[in-house]
């Protein structure tokens, strides 16, 4: 009855004007062992194999992004314990939403737990398996943008070769 004409009831009046509510599958360890409670504010990271590359990559699909919800809950536990849920809704534009979803339909999704007054944006450049391992694959070559000069060789060096009859030495040089 206080709320603005077609502005809905629940979940709806907490979405600002342009943006959009995304729930998420998550678990224990997605969820960040249940301590995303509504509120909070998360970064959306996904892990996946890129079709040109047998190296996996994990990146940041989404940065400090409001938790509206866990579950159905849309209240953080006055306690402030954690509660596992299967489902976290988020607040996002709706470009973000886009990329999250087709991040979450191409790999595995996690959650990272970020500070309460930290809203700094990092992004980063995606980290690949190798770069972990310490064998990072060596980046691509750019193709050539017209004839290359092919690269000089240096001439051979001669071999000597060196003669002992008895008491005569006798050297020569070969290319």
């Amino acid at each position: 009855q206080l709320s603005t004409p077609g502005s809905g009831n629940g979940m709806t009046v907490k979405i600002p004007d342009g943006m959009r509510a995304l729930a998420l599958r998550t678990d224990e360890v997605v969820g960040v062992a249940g301590f995303l409670l509504p509120g909070t504010h998360v970064d959306v990271l996904v892990t996946l194999h890129p079709a040109n590359s047998t190296d996996p990559i994990t990146a940041t699909v989404l940065e400090d992004a409001q938790v509206l919800a866990t579950g159905q809950k849309t209240e953080p536990d006055p306690l402030g314990k954690p509660t596992t849920a299967t489902v976290v809704t988020i607040l996002v534009n709706p470009q973000d939403a886009e990329k999250v979803v087709l991040a979450s339909t191409q790999g595995s999704i996690h959650f990272v737990l970020r500070n309460g007054s930290d809203r700094e944006r990092v992004k980063g450049a995606p980290v690949m398996l190798s770069q972990l391992s310490g064998t990072a694959m060596p980046a691509p070559q750019k193709a050539s943008q017209g004839p290359t000069k092919k690269a000089e060789r240096p001439a051979p060096k001669p071999y000597t070769v060196e003669t002992f009859m008895g008491p005569t030495t006798k050297t020569e040089n070969f290319q």
